[in-house]
């Protein structure tokens, strides 16, 4: 679904049309929760983040400009919360292995495989352009416009990232 037609979505939110929010989600609750996880770590944690996101994108519909970048603004939340749980010293997260991506039963070992290969071979700046990109297929001027960076630093980035994930991946096999 393109920008145009979720900001169509978004008009029907903020009138309060449930069945408009429920396709908004079900467009954006897999790159959301990667997103949220690129910073959690925590399966369970960023679950309930991504519902805490949510929760505040409904309260706070009537904020948003339409015609601005829904996605960026929806992340921009995301990470907020984020940004605010990590503060609190009980919130760090201990677990550091949990399926990546899970289909709702058993992750398979090639998921498993990636995020442990992403988590130890890349920084979570990295981590987070890789997510964005590969997962939930933005292009790399939304990725720039929802993280805030320039455009040549998410080329930089997940270029870098790739040479690494391929270099290391060699030495894996």
């Amino acid at each position: 679904m393109n920008k145009k037609e979720l900001d169509k979505l978004m008009i029907k939110i903020q009138e309060g049309d449930e069945e408009a929010f429920t396709c908004f989600y079900h467009e954006t609750y897999r790159g959301l929760f990667s997103f949220i996880y690129s910073y959690i770590k925590n399966w369970h944690t960023s679950e309930d983040l991504m519902q805490e996101t949510y929760i505040k994108m409904k309260q706070n519909a009537d904020k948003y400009k339409i015609g601005t970048n829904i996605i960026a603004w929806l992340f921009q939340i995301a990470k907020n919360l984020c940004l605010d749980f990590l503060k609190k010293p009980e919130s760090v997260p201990l677990e550091k292995v949990e399926n990546f991506l899970q289909d709702g039963q058993n992750a398979t070992e090639d998921r498993l495989f990636t995020h442990d290969l992403l988590n130890k071979y890349l920084n979570e700046e990295d981590r987070q352009v890789v997510l964005l990109h590969m997962i939930y297929g933005y292009k790399n001027r939304e990725i720039a416009k929802i993280l805030n960076i320039p455009l040549g630093t998410v080329l930089w980035r997940y270029n870098k990232s790739i040479k690494e994930l391929k270099k290391n991946l060699k030495e894996v096999k």
